[in-house]
């Protein structure tokens, strides 16, 4: 009997992990979903400002047109580099120093 009970005790904490992993996975994916809403919500908070006071509308877009738009455009081409080289290390960290948080909550 003691040996059943052994293998219950196991296999319920196989679940509790499987679980955690399960519920580690789905907040990454809903966190992935709410980071381009929140972008999409950004652009669309800058636009309406933008509608709402044409003069700064027209003082971005003279700036632009004055040849600064080079410089901005090779500015932006620099931070997407960069974007592309700290993303990867970004998720990396975040899903390593999750695990551990699952893993010593699962310990304790």
């Amino acid at each position: 009997m003691s040996r059943r009970l052994e293998e219950l005790s196991r296999r319920k904490q196989d679940l509790i992990i499987q679980c955690a992993e399960e519920r580690l996975e789905l907040a990454q994916a809903l966190s992935s979903i709410r980071s381009s809403v929140t972008l999409y919500g950004a652009v669309f908070g800058l636009g309406r400002i933008l509608m709402a006071h044409p003069m700064v509308t027209a003082g971005i877009s003279s700036l632009l047109a004055s040849g600064y738009a080079g410089k901005l455009t090779n500015s932006g081409r620099e931070l997407l580099k960069l974007w592309r080289f700290a993303r990867p290390l970004w998720s990396w960290w975040n899903t390593r120093r999750r695990r551990h948080a699952v893993k010593a909550r699962l310990a304790s």
